[in-house]
């Protein structure tokens, strides 16, 4: 089994790219494999540092929007059919 950094390596990713950018592509192979959302070292430090600004949801609400269907006449052309 090989290591990430072995890995991103075979990937040709870059060595030199922000730690920004290495969590990313972590944090997108392990949801992609998994399908489990990962919370990476830098969105934990914002969470620590931000709290207030952090937005905890609690249910999904269904959002409605009370939709009418209207009948709109179809325009009358001049035409009248051939038989």
């Amino acid at each position: 089994m090989k290591k990430i950094d072995q890995l991103m390596q075979d990937l040709g990713f870059n060595k030199n790219a922000p730690d920004s950018v290495k969590e990313a592509f972590i944090k997108h192979l392990i949801k992609a494999s998994t399908g489990v959302n990962v919370i990476t070292p830098s969105e934990k430090r914002e969470i620590e540092e931000n709290p207030t600004r952090i937005v905890q949801f609690k249910t999904p609400q269904q959002l409605s929007f009370g939709f009418v269907e209207e009948e709109i006449p179809k325009p009358k052309t001049g035409k009248k059919a051939v038989s």
